[in-house]
């Protein structure tokens, strides 16, 4: 596994990258629906155990 690269935001300054588990934001339902730029998307997880992001 290789180290987790620090990403400067717009100032210069290191930003704290957010992390959080796929069950946190899916739930036990499997998905999200998600509101994006007057938009509705799905983020749901397949019977794979895959991710999915649809329109």
């Amino acid at each position: 596994m290789q180290p987790r690269k620090k990403y400067a935001s717009p100032e210069g300054s290191p930003s704290a990258q957010r992390e959080v588990t796929s069950q946190a934001l899916l739930g036990q339902e499997g998905q999200l629906v998600i509101h994006h730029d007057q938009r509705r998307y799905i983020l749901r997880r397949t019977k794979s155990g895959k991710l999915i992001l649809t329109a």
